[in-house]
């Protein structure tokens, strides 16, 4: 227990120090273009969490990220690369999209179904993946990369085809029932819905299945050492199988509780890279479902802020995307942050000694 422990304790601090970086080179970025780095990162922050509204608003970014976050985080356990989370999202949101717009139900049953809708149709997307890697073994990064820009040019022709609202200058479905729609938590301004209740019942879950299952020991062994997991009788094709099934799955409510919570439309483009950005939140859990919170909460009150600090200062928002990147190379750099925090922690106690 004692070793868990502190291995957790060391991946939070790769993390933080990972984070801690990318923020001080973005601000020597900024600085060369001219601007201040601390009334940006000021602004920054006043955008995010200044106000009630704007800390719901930096909530609700963090939804979506979240349920893509936990997609990838819960793929990689097994060693399996999810890089589709966007394309399963998209078809979670059309499905459920069509579903809250051509259904009649009372709420009580439109909006689970809904969210079924959203979960089955992301499931099944990640199933063509799963399909070629054990009929054709096409291998599955390659395989979901692809199946991204399919769902994206699907549905787009989608919204601005058959499922096109009559006589709109959107490019978009009708607007959902109000049966559909997730209730709000709080009243407007606020934008917090359901969704956020729905994303924290789903990180237990996740950490339930992968913690005290039998079949989420199974992952996290194939995960670990797939031949030894093979040598002790688990079939790691069934568990990988099964990884990118519950993947798609997650990512397929994420497009679902966007498009019922925030949207109540399908509309072209309407992500902006919420399954991609899952990638670095799970980067940053370390695979942890619970810790995909705080990643994605991160990333989720950034995106919210970039406006406020470009307005305000005049620093574009992109600088966000470059922070994010920079994360991920500072996270790519684990090894020898690891190899410095363990050397040097045994070097100190030795000098205590």
């Amino acid at each position: 227990m004692k070793g868990k422990s502190r291995g957790f304790l060391i991946e939070a601090q790769i993390t933080l120090i990972a984070i801690l970086l990318a923020f001080l080179v973005g601000g020597v970025i900024i600085a060369l273009m001219g601007e201040n780095p601390f009334r940006a990162y000021g602004a920054l922050l006043q955008g995010a969490f200044g106000s009630p509204v704007a800390l719901s608003y930096s909530l609700t970014k963090a939804v979506p990220l979240i349920f893509t976050g936990l997609a990838v985080a819960v793929a990689t356990r097994c060693t399996v690369f999810n890089i589709g989370a966007e394309g399963q999202l998209l078809m979670g949101a059309m499905a459920a999209g069509l579903v809250g717009v051509y259904v009649d139900l009372p709420m009580v049953i439109h909006i689970p179904l809904c969210i079924l809708a959203g979960a089955a149709a992301g499931f099944l997307w990640a199933g063509i993946a799963a399909a070629l890697k054990f009929a054709r073994n096409v291998h599955v990064v390659i395989a979901t990369i692809m199946l991204n820009y399919v769902a994206t040019f699907f549905v787009q022709y989608l919204v601005n085809g058959p499922f096109k609202e009559e006589n709109s200058t959107i490019s978009g479905t009708a607007r959902i029932a109000g049966s559909a729609q997730l209730p709000l938590l709080f009243p407007r301004p606020m934008s917090l819905n359901i969704g956020f209740i729905l994303a924290i019942i789903m990180i237990f879950v996740c950490w339930f299945l992968l913690k005290k299952t039998t079949a989420g020991y199974e992952l996290r062994a194939v995960g670990l050492n797939a031949n030894a997991s093979r040598t002790s009788g688990i079939n790691i094709k069934k568990n990988m199988f099964l990884a990118l099934l519950i993947s798609g799955a997650l990512a397929g409510i994420g497009g679902a509780v966007e498009v019922q919570g925030s949207i109540y439309r399908v509309v072209d483009g309407f992500s902006p890279g919420y399954g991609f950005n899952g990638i670095p939140v799970a980067m940053m859990a370390h695979g942890n479902p619970v810790a995909v919170f705080f990643s994605a909460f991160l990333l989720g009150a950034m995106r919210n802020g970039a406006l406020n600090m470009q307005i305000q200062v005049g620093v574009s928002q992109d600088i966000v995307d470059i922070i994010q990147g920079l994360v991920l190379i500072f996270l790519g750099c684990d090894y020898m942050i690891r190899y410095y925090l363990e050397h040097g922690t045994k070097k100190g106690g030795k000098a205590d000694a």
